[in-house]
């Protein structure tokens, strides 16, 4: 009968000085954030999904935006981590780290995949919580992963890519297979990708998007007249005219 009662605990509300799971609770917080956006959400609906008293999501996290930012920051953090260890890595060759970072990145993504469905909510409309997301995380990242990009431009391996093009690219464009997994589903991608798909998502990201960036030798285009057509930002292409035949 005790272990009955304890069940019925766990199932329910905490109790009073009772410990939460608060990794838990911030995860369900973002599904919910994810599924029907900010101003969709109510605390009442909240507190019903997350099965917790108003009362203890006002103690613990002030307001409803008060949870909204715990739950992303809970999230992004392990971005944050991934980012920070290879903008300035001594030991890993500069192309290496930033290949080893789009991979990881796209891994979030599909670990996370809340994350980007709650940015194309916000992302269109200034707000305090906008705000939140780009001068916690991204601000204070962005300059490290630009002097990366700036030593690989320098060493001529590398042309110029602006650095919301790249954002966008790997954070929209790598992740949207796995925030619009019905999308993806109907164009053929995996219903219920496993590690090895997400994996292979990564790493296929990471490969096109360093070919794109990275410079060719100079020499014919695949139609015979194009060349270097990857040269670095600032440097002349070579001439495509009176080419010997």
């Amino acid at each position: 009968m005790a272990k009955a009662a304890a069940a019925r605990r766990r199932r329910g509300r905490p109790r009073a000085g009772e410990e939460i799971d608060l990794a838990a609770l911030l995860q369900a917080a973002l599904e919910a954030f994810a599924e029907t956006g900010y101003d969709g959400t109510s605390v009442r609906e909240l507190s019903r999904r997350l099965g917790v008293s108003h009362g203890l999501l006002t103690a613990r996290f002030g307001s409803k935006e008060g949870l909204w930012f715990a739950a992303m920051e809970h999230a992004l953090a392990e971005a944050e981590r991934t980012w920070r260890e290879v903008a300035d890595s001594p030991e890993l060759d500069d192309l290496e780290a930033l290949r080893r970072a789009l991979v990881r990145q796209v891994i979030f993504s599909a670990e996370h995949p809340q994350v980007l469905r709650i940015m194309s909510h916000e992302g269109a409309i200034d707000s305090p919580r906008l705000r939140f997301v780009v001068d916690r995380f991204v601000n204070p990242l962005r300059p490290g992963v630009e002097r990366l990009l700036a030593r690989l431009v320098a060493a001529g391996r590398i042309r110029h890519v602006p650095y919301a093009t790249l954002h966008y690219l790997l954070v929209a464009g790598g992740g949207a297979l796995f925030a619009n997994p019905v999308e993806a589903a109907l164009l053929g991608a995996p219903a219920r990708p496993n590690a090895e798909d997400i994996r292979a998502h990564a790493e296929a990201v990471a490969d096109v998007l360093i070919a794109g960036v990275a410079v060719t030798p100079p020499g014919p285009g695949p139609d015979g007249t194009g060349g270097n057509t990857n040269a670095p930002h600032g440097q002349p292409r070579e001439p495509t005219g009176n080419r010997p035949r």
